[in-house]
């Protein structure tokens, strides 16, 4: 049959059926960058401008710094106390201290098993002070970084940021720390070598030295806490950090200097007066044992408040300066959506792993009392 005019044969078949049309998936908003709070807009870059604000940062008036201070002397009074206790009363007891009236407590030796006490009351003591200074760099740097912001931090919420960061600032610590003591003994032995052992010498070219080499890694914590970089990344940035603004960066470095020596030689003048007051009232010769264990948790939990006190002071111009070079403070949030939870009578200060090494200093303490010499 004849086609009409004007068709032509009809197509053929496909081979393969059509592709699907694609999907149109929605991809996900990009997540806006946290807003920047005007008091870090505004703050100023100048060297007296960064010494004003660091002091302000101190002294103002909130719970904040007072807080942290007393969490970081109980983390030192549940640790370290045992240790102290051990020692005082091993200097009290006439028995220990006098070699003929040990002789007659003891003729066989026995009495000398408080000592294995007194080395394992050691353990607890330098965990927890390590544990306490790694804390106190932490908490000091988290709640200037609050006050920086205009925004302060409770105290759950920069212990949160604290424990979070501990291990990344422990590390950051040692790496800091093994490279300044290089240093310094390289210049210690460079010194005597030349000089010869000249002891005001070798202590001053050594501080020298360690001030030196502590100067490029000033804004390490800062960098952890606020910044949320690991320890090598915040060891990067510090030195990029240092490179762009050098004098800042010796402000910053000198502050801390001048917050050990402040601690140091008040340190100093209250063991002076404490020492000068028991020879004047001859409690030296018979100290009344039972005062023993109260002074001794005084001491130490003063000891840890000037520890915190130590790291504030340095971290007040290191934050300080950071928040205004970077202008970043995000690290400080994880503090505010996740503070530590718990409302007995032990929280937020008491960890399992700190309840373990207090445990392990009450045995050691209840061991040392009970082989003490009669």
């Amino acid at each position: 049959m004849d086609q009409p005019r004007g068709e032509g044969p009809p197509p053929p078949p496909p081979l393969l059926p059509p592709p699907p049309p694609p999907v149109r998936t929605s991809t996900p908003p990009a997540v806006p960058p946290a807003p920047v709070s005007e008091a870090i807009l505004a703050i100023p870059l100048g060297t007296r401008d960064l010494v004003r604000q660091s002091l302000d940062l101190l002294t103002r008036r909130d719970a904040g710094l007072r807080g942290a201070s007393f969490y970081i002397g109980f983390m030192l009074l549940v640790t370290v106390t045992p240790l102290v206790v051990i020692a005082g009363l091993a200097v009290t007891l006439p028995a220990v201290t006098d070699a003929a009236l040990l002789g007659e407590a003891d003729p066989d030796g026995g009495s000398f098993a408080w000592f294995g006490w007194l080395f394992l009351a050691a353990v607890p003591a330098f965990l927890g002070y390590v544990a306490a200074g790694v804390e106190a760099r932490g908490l000091a740097t988290a709640v200037i970084g609050g006050r920086v912001e205009g925004r302060p931090l409770r105290l759950r919420e920069s212990i949160a940021i604290a424990r979070r960061r501990f291990w990344t600032v422990l590390g950051a610590q040692l790496v800091v720390g093994f490279i300044a003591a290089i240093a310094s003994s390289v210049g210690q032995v460079l010194v005597v070598a030349v000089f010869g052992p000249v002891e005001g010498l070798t202590f001053g070219v050594s501080l020298v030295i360690s001030v030196a080499i502590s100067w490029p890694f000033v804004y390490v914590p800062a960098g952890i806490i606020l910044g949320e970089v690991g320890a090598w990344e915040a060891i990067r940035r510090s030195v990029g950090l240092v490179r762009l603004r050098k004098r800042l960066a010796v402000v910053v470095t000198l502050f801390g200097v001048l917050s050990q020596f402040i601690v140091l030689f008040g340190l100093s003048i209250g063991v002076d007066v404490v020492t000068r007051v028991l020879v004047g009232t001859g409690l030296t010769e018979d100290f009344p044992r039972p005062l023993v264990v109260p002074i001794a948790a005084m001491l130490v939990f003063a000891l840890g408040t000037l520890t915190f006190l130590v790291e504030a002071i340095a971290a007040a111009p290191a934050v300080h300066a950071f928040a205004a070079l970077t202008h970043y403070t995000n690290g400080l949030e994880l503090g505010r959506r996740e503070p530590v939870s718990g409302h007995r009578l032990w929280n937020p200060e008491m960890t399992p792993g700190l309840g373990l090494v207090v445990l392990l200093g009450m045995l050691a303490l209840v061991g040392a009392v009970v082989t003490f010499p009669a």
